[in-house]
């Protein structure tokens, strides 16, 4: 190998030897007389100063755009100062006191050392933008959503919070866009109350939710950040509906079969050690009928009100109960004495003037 070299030709021998020492005479040139480069930054954050100036007036701003983050930043400053700086050393500052009547700011960049090294510095974007509004404040229901459904044999009885309203000031278009406050609890496989503290979202009038991100960048202030709230579960159980038979019959008529509801049993629910001793609804005879009958009847009733106190309904299309009177002659009745028969034929008179007043007041 070393004949080889000795063979080459002198003068790309020299060329190979010019080569070397170029590279070095540059690298030793642009080490020791530390020329000026570039550095560039990304997404440097603007800091918005003397705000306040605003605020003190009642008003409220927002940065539009996105424009407190300026996406390039490019210094220009010798080797050794470069060497030394850091993205966290750049400053990006804006006067709210020097806004333009069109809400632009000037962006004033400089670092936190070094600064009078820097031959130059700039930024993609020039000014901040920032949108000027009333401030206002407005209370909003504050619902509570479920997710999910309690295990089998179980029901979500009602859901409360500690407080039903919450408080968002901010800036006014903003404040009004928002639509609707809410609170979320899981009760996915639940067999007994729920006592939870979700965090309550917010959202806008079509039904979005607005981010946490969003409520930052638009100033949204809510009075609480959640709330502690109640999920009643109630087991169930389904129980039989019974009726007085003790209803008043005309002499010479009985009960052709005691008196039935339709439909024969509901779903209630309630703590486990109420529904424990529940097996039947019962519904009194008074409440069937209170005169005297003499033909087949059925009554409308809403069984809510016969159900035992901490009880409820389970399925509230079950509230409507009708009970049915079945009556028919009684053939092993003596006959009935004088006043007796007076008696039951007055009371049809009566019935029977009843009904013709009712249907004269009809037509």
């Amino acid at each position: 190998m070393i004949d080889k070299i000795k063979n080459l030709d002198p003068n790309f021998r020299l060329k190979v030897v010019s080569f070397l020492l170029a590279v070095v005479i540059w690298y030793m040139i642009n080490y020791f007389s530390d020329p000026a480069i570039r550095m560039t930054v990304n997404n440097v954050k603007v800091d918005i100063l003397h705000g306040e100036v605003i605020e003190d007036r009642g008003d409220v701003y927002t940065v539009l755009d996105n424009t407190d983050v300026i996406p390039v930043v490019t210094l220009q400053a010798k080797r050794s100062v470069i060497d030394k700086l850091e993205s966290k050393n750049i400053i990006a500052t804006a006067d709210a006191r020097d806004m333009m009547d069109d809400g632009s700011v000037r962006i004033v960049l400089t670092t936190d050392k070094y600064s009078s090294s820097i031959e130059r510095i700039s930024g993609s974007i020039s000014n901040v933008l920032l949108r000027v509004e009333p401030k206002e404040t407005r209370s909003i229901n504050l619902d509570v959503d479920t997710e999910g459904r309690p295990a089998d044999g179980f029901i979500l009885y009602e859901t409360a919070a500690e407080q039903n309203q919450v408080s968002i000031s901010g800036p006014q278009s903003y404040v009004n866009e928002v639509g609707r406050a809410a609170a979320s609890v899981d009760i996915t496989g639940a067999e007994r109350s729920i006592n939870s503290y979700p965090d309550i979202t917010l959202y806008n009038q079509e039904g979005i939710e607005i981010t946490a991100e969003e409520i930052k960048t638009h100033k949204l202030h809510v009075n609480i950040s959640s709330v502690k709230v109640i999920a009643t579960i109630y087991q169930t159980k389904e129980v039989g509906i019974t009726c007085g038979s003790e209803v008043p019959l005309a002499y010479g008529y009985k009960l052709e079969s005691e008196p039935v509801a339709e439909p024969s049993s509901i779903l209630i629910a309630g703590a486990a050690g109420i529904l424990r001793d529940i097996d039947t609804i019962e519904i009194p005879a008074e409440d069937i009928s209170q005169e005297t009958l003499y033909t087949n009847m059925h009554k409308l009733l809403k069984i809510r009100k016969y159900l035992p106190e901490g009880v409820v309904l389970a399925d509230d299309s079950q509230e409507n109960v009708t009970v049915f009177v079945r009556v028919t002659l009684d053939t092993g009745t003596e006959e009935p004495e004088t006043d007796q028969l007076d008696e039951q034929s007055g009371e049809a008179a009566t019935e029977a003037s009843t009904e013709t007043s009712a249907d004269s007041d009809t037509k």
